[in-house]
């Protein structure tokens, strides 16, 4: 997969690196790496990660066998490249994996659609009769959260609540009408492993009147 629009691959990088991607120093090496390890069931997903990627340099994609009741994983891991310093720069504080205000204003469907495959859950809401929808970037600091539901608002016109996990941390919420929209908007972009994070209704609220599924 040939990426020759500069912007559209450093988008992709940063979001998949927001998401469960990592940029780091391997070994001795002068530049970073890009990595990202996912379970068996989304080779899918990380071989198109390791298409991406082959834009910058070559990389792999290695297996993981463990224990049950622990699933295989499948990792993908790049050799070193400059590239990967500018993500790292923008992206880390030190070890800390914030996100980038430069990035965040390319957020469109597919890197919201990248978001979610990495750290979104859909689950059934307390009346039992609705659904949910949460963007568990959970290592983000609230700063960096409002920044994103602030980006989300903006440029997608998504509402998003800031809410507090069982613990210290933070998670995105999405307000229920604007459910129908955000899953239409995504699903183009959703890869078939990820699919049971779907929940499409008869009608585009994107584009009235036409079938979603």
């Amino acid at each position: 997969m040939k990426i020759t629009d500069k912007k559209e691959l450093v988008k992709i990088i940063s979001f998949l690196t927001m998401g469960d991607g990592s940029v780091h120093k391997n070994g001795g090496t002068k530049n970073n790496v890009f990595s990202m390890s996912m379970t068996e069931e989304h080779l899918d997903f990380i071989t198109y990660v390791k298409d991406v990627i082959e834009n910058v340099t070559s990389c792999k994609i290695i297996p993981y066998k463990r224990e049950l009741p622990r699933k295989n994983m499948f990792k993908v891991q790049s050799l070193s490249h400059p590239f990967f310093n500018t993500i790292r720069e923008r992206i880390y504080v030190d070890s800390y994996k914030s996100v980038d205000p430069h990035a965040l204003k390319l957020m469109d469907w597919h890197s919201l659609a990248i978001l979610y495959m990495c750290d979104g859950c859909l689950g059934k809401a307390k009346d039992k009769e609705s659904f949910t929808t949460t963007l568990n970037m959970c290592r983000l600091s609230y700063g960096d959260m409002l920044l994103l539901k602030k980006t989300l608002k903006e440029i997608l016109d998504l509402e998003w609540n800031i809410v507090t996990t069982n613990t210290k941390y933070y998670t995105l919420r999405l307000r229920m009408k604007d459910f129908d929209k955000f899953m239409a908007g995504i699903s183009p972009y959703i890869f078939e492993s990820f699919k049971y994070k779907l929940y499409l209704r008869t009608t585009n609220p994107l584009n009235k009147g036409d079938e979603i599924v």
